[in-house]
């Protein structure tokens, strides 16, 4: 049985939801709020690793995999040409 989910704090807001490419390619890369606020944190902000898991009220390992994830989902979409839509 799984674990029940925890809530994470996330202090994103967008203006918009989708990141288009121009593409043929009716799929789209879905990213929920926890990844975009994992690369934010990461990438952007650029907090040591121990603030990145705390801000998210997550251990260290749930961050890195949320973050591996959101990363691979970023790169198949610039490789690949898919739109990004962010789940709200």
């Amino acid at each position: 049985m799984a674990r029940p989910s925890k809530c994470k704090i996330i202090d994103i807001c967008l203006e918009h939801n989708t990141f288009i490419c121009n593409s043929n390619i009716d799929e789209d890369i879905i990213l929920s709020p926890e990844e975009l606020q994992a690369v934010k944190l990461k990438d952007i902000d650029d907090c040591g690793c121990i603030d990145w898991a705390e801000k998210m009220w997550v251990s260290k390992s749930t961050f890195a995999n949320i973050y591996n994830k959101a990363h691979k989902k970023i790169a198949k979409a610039l490789i690949q040409w898919y739109n990004i839509k962010f789940k709200c």
